[in-house]
């Protein structure tokens, strides 16, 4: 059985002035220990989808199943098997010590004392904040908060994690806690793991696949191999802006233009004409296509 099954669903919000279609015909399927990033530019569906998936929103049409279950019908039973922390919203007690709100978890999701040692002492020295639950959550930083916040959403291991931009306006050591979390998660427990995020680095290093949804459409679902694949199909060219022509300026390929280089990113077959026509003589190098570099038109579709 797939941990999450969505097929041909829909979402459209019904406002005063007009509709709005969130999300439109959706497909996918993701299977335990998978870690999925799903990613597209601001309005694309994604926290829509994640509420649907968690039962905060019933989908206008199609279906969708986690772990065998609809999620707006059965929400009480699948929050003891799902995960589910939102970037931007707390679910932490603001003015008490941290440890109150973990163990509040611990009644809700009635875990047993010994069970609940052992994994509060594993998953708080994977996230490093061992000296962080005596302090009230209002004399954290974010990056603090946010670790606290991913502790009490797998205390109970759950079968799925649901997050929506949990490393948003995070510092490097932060966002490492957390990547070393989910792949911890996803191996030791099978946790499935659907990550939102606009932090294409995450996606890179942590995620098994890729789900790109566009105006509510999925436009790519790609695996590592697949990916590969693209890759090899593409080229970076990067040229020094002192040594580049000024028509290169208006050219359809060019991706980025800073002090040091203007960027193109081209099919690999159009690499040499490209340097024959506009380079001769030019400073530039060759490299290899990004995960950024191969997502990037379809963001701006």
């Amino acid at each position: 059985m797939s941990t999450i099954k969505v097929t041909g669903t829909s979402k459209i919000y019904h406002t005063k002035k007009q509709d709005f279609l969130a999300l439109k015909a959706l497909d996918f399927s993701a299977e335990a220990g998978e870690v999925i990033g799903l990613v597209g530019p601001n309005g694309a569906g994604k926290s829509t989808l994640v509420k649907c998936l968690c039962g905060i929103l019933t989908p206008t049409a199609g279906s969708i199943k986690v772990l065998g279950l609809e999620p707006h019908r059965k929400r009480k039973q699948l929050a003891q098997e799902i995960g589910v922390m939102f970037g931007n919203r707390s679910s932490l007690w603001f003015n008490i010590p941290a440890m109150e709100s973990v163990l509040l978890m611990q009644d809700i999701y009635n875990i047993d004392k010994a069970t609940f040692q052992n994994r509060l002492a594993h998953y708080t020295e994977i996230l490093g904040i061992g000296d962080l639950l005596a302090k009230p959550v209002r004399e954290m930083s974010l990056g603090q908060r946010i670790r606290v916040e991913l502790l009490v959403s797998v205390l109970h291991e759950p079968k799925l994690l649901l997050l929506d931009e949990p490393t948003l306006g995070l510092d490097i050591v932060t966002k490492n806690h957390l990547r070393q979390l989910f792949v911890t998660l996803a191996k030791e427990n099978g946790t499935t793991i659907l990550l939102t995020t606009h932090d294409i680095s995450d996606v890179e290093k942590i995620c098994q696949r890729v789900l790109l949804i566009n105006h509510g459409q999925k436009l790519l679902d790609a695996d590592r191999q697949s990916f590969k694949t693209i890759e090899s199909q593409q080229e970076v060219i990067l040229v020094a802006p002192e040594t580049s022509m000024p028509s290169l300026a208006d050219h359809p390929a060019l991706r980025e233009k800073n002090p040091e280089w203007l960027k193109f990113v081209l099919p690999k077959k159009a690499t040499a004409p490209f340097i024959q026509t506009y380079l001769t003589g030019a400073k530039f190098q060759v490299t290899t296509p990004d995960l950024e570099d191969i997502l990037y038109d379809l963001y701006h579709d």
